[in-house]
């Protein structure tokens, strides 16, 4: 028995933790390359335009900020005040109007530089009141009013029989003919994008004639200007609203605003907006005219205010510049490229920061660029950081579990499940692999009578028996909290107090010896259906220092422990007979008065030199408290 352990090469080692963690530090070093998987998804998502209301909502939050109005804009409200004093806007309109340019441009010298007035006035009324307004239009050259566009899906042939549909100018409104010989006008078309939000203007549009008309923003800029923006001169049809102003701005305030009955009535003196620039449209809401924009989702801007933040973007040279998709699709896998760098560095202490600081320098850095005059995409280059590392750490995290999972499973076969669990928690340091000594206790058992058992029985009723004795013995190692050290033939090897530090691990082997002994004889009860051979467990232990770790070589290394220790153990396994338990000197020191014991006399142990004092266990003193020798 003691040569087939020295000489035989161990068939299923204890694990070599340091294999076993290589593999999942590798399994974790190529998690990077899964996170092109969530890359690719988010660029997709972005190209095909997923989430873009999400996108258009955090540019309104970051670039929208207003609060920054001209001095030289003033925006005159039919509010409710004037409403309520004036009767149906049906019934006074074009006669109220005149009487505001009346009063407005009474002196040349006072007059507004321009007066925009956001009113549609299509179509002959009466001849009084029509005479009227464009009389008051023509005492000064500083009138500006709407037209309106309607726009639809038309088709058109494109030869060989196929046609199709594009959207284009249906219908054009413009103001009644003796309006429009003093005035200019311009259409006062504003588009609502898809999530309802106003964060867009048109320029221009052309209609169906093909002549090309301007809006009402930049009909306003030229008549005060004598140009056009350069912008829309040079063939811009729209853009993007940075908005100066937020809801009752260029007003005044929500309660106490430029009311246009207070105007008309010299409540508030036409001298204030001499040379300036007017805008007069409804502002209230039963009059249709408002509308959610960027700078504030949450309180409506009426189309006179909307106009006026057009008209300021156009004085102030502010036109903003969208990134187009294929560069936003390069800044998002810019952005990707970094935040993959930064994870592959591994240590979450230096990833986490680096991966969030690349989300902070973009949202910076797209806020300067909208300040230069570029509108970049926020949401994708922003979110992605967060994705990809909440990504990486699932990965990290399922590829820990599983291996944790293996390995609790690989080392459930050596130690109990709670063993098993300290070990894979503690990892390396709990194992301490490399080699050391420890002072351990070492069970030897081997099976009494198994070969004549064995000749007698087929094959594979043999196996069947043997693995029915090992598994007894496992559960008895385990039960102990000890660790099955190999399996060598018919013959287990336990170790207590390695890999992990064991309180009372001597006894604990001690009384695993007894549970071995006892539970062989239900198992001979068994055996009586199938043979008149006897069998019996022959249990040696032994307690001291050894050395324990890894053992081997750089292709096959297995834990297990070594030393004088062990091989006494294996000696006195030789000489225990069937269903007994013999230990050491050493053990009967250690637990004198715990176990009741015979004395077998000094005895030869093979390969060791001199005597040694041997001890059969008879039993344990009560629940293993001192008692006496036998």
């Amino acid at each position: 028995m003691a040569q087939i352990y020295d000489r035989q090469e161990r068939k299923d080692g204890f694990p070599d933790m340091k294999r076993q963690n290589g593999r999942k530090h590798q399994s974790l070093e190529r998690s990077p390359w899964l996170l092109f998987i969530p890359c690719l998804l988010l660029l997709g998502a972005y190209a095909g335009g997923f989430l873009s209301s999400a996108d258009w909502r955090f540019q309104d939050y970051h670039y929208q900020k207003g609060g920054l109005v001209s001095p030289d804009i003033y925006v005159i409200g039919i509010d409710e005040e004037t409403m309520m004093e004036y009767g149906s806007w049906q019934n006074w309109s074009r006669r109220g109007t005149a009487d505001l340019l009346r009063v407005l441009n009474q002196d040349p010298d006072t007059a507004p530089g321009v007066i925009g007035l956001d009113i549609g006035f299509f179509g002959e009324s009466d001849e009084e009141t029509d005479k009227a307004l464009a009389d008051a239009a023509s005492l000064v050259d500083n009138v500006v009013t709407t037209s309106y566009a309607s726009f639809g899906r038309q088709v058109e042939e494109q030869g060989d029989g196929a046609f199709s549909t594009k959207e284009s100018v249906v219908t054009y409104e413009t103001p009644y003919e003796a309006l429009r010989s003093h005035v200019t006008y311009g259409f006062s078309n504003v588009p609502v994008d898809d999530d309802g939000i106003v964060r867009h203007s048109l320029y221009s549009i052309t209609t169906g004639e093909g002549k090309r008309e301007y809006s009402f923003a930049a009909e306003v800029y030229r008549k005060y200007m004598g140009q056009l923006p350069v912008c829309v001169e040079e063939g811009a049809s729209g853009g993007y609203v940075d908005f100066a102003g937020l809801p009752y701005d260029f007003y005044g305030s929500e309660t106490a605003g430029l009311s246009f009955s207070k105007v008309v009535s010299g409540e508030i003196p036409a001298e204030m907006f001499a040379g300036a620039i007017v805008l007069a449209g409804p502002y209230t809401t039963g009059m249709m005219d408002a509308y959610y924009t960027a700078v504030n989702r949450n309180v409506p801007m009426y189309g006179v205010e909307i106009h006026a933040n057009i008209l300021q973007t156009f004085l102030d040279s502010n036109q903003k510049q969208e990134a187009g998709k294929v560069t936003g699709l390069l800044l998002t896998a810019a952005v990707m490229a970094a935040v993959l760098l930064c994870l592959s560095i591994g240590r979450i202490a230096v990833s986490l920061p680096l991966t969030f600081g690349i989300a902070a320098v973009y949202w910076a850095g797209a806020g300067y660029a909208y300040e230069q005059g570029y509108v970049l995409p926020l949401l994708y280059p922003v979110i992605c950081p967060m994705i990809l590392y909440g990504f990486h750490v699932g990965i990290r995290y399922v590829g820990e579990r599983k291996a944790k999972k293996r390995l609790e499973g690989i080392f459930g076969k050596y130690v109990s499940k709670e063993v098993a669990m300290s070990i894979v928690k503690g990892g390396e340091e709990a194992l301490k692999l490399g080699g050391q000594k420890k002072d351990v206790a070492v069970l030897f058992v081997d099976i009494r009578g198994f070969t004549p058992l064995s000749e007698s029985l087929p094959p594979e009723k043999v196996v069947e028996i043997l693995n029915r004795y090992l598994e007894l013995t496992t559960k008895a190692v385990f039960d102990n909290q000890g660790t099955v050290d190999k399996f060598i033939g018919d013959a287990t090897m336990a170790v207590y107090n390695a890999p992990l530090d064991l309180d009372d691990y001597v006894f604990r082997a001690v009384k695993t010896g007894l549970d071995m002994a006892a539970a062989a004889k239900e198992m001979e009860k068994e055996l009586e259906a199938v043979t008149d051979k006897k069998v019996g467990f022959g249990v040696g232990i032994n307690c001291g220092e050894a050395v324990v770790g890894n053992i081997g070589t750089s292709s096959r290394m297995d834990y297990t422990a070594i030393g004088n220790t062990v091989n006494v153990a294996a000696r006195l396994e030789g000489q225990a007979g069937a269903g007994e338990v013999v230990i050491s000197q050493a053990v009967y020191d250690r637990l004198k008065g715990r176990i009741k014991v015979t004395s077998l006399g000094k005895r030869s142990l093979k390969g060791i030199a001199g005597e040694s004092e041997v001890y059969r266990v008879e039993g344990i003193c009560g629940d293993g408290d001192p008692g006496e020798e036998m």
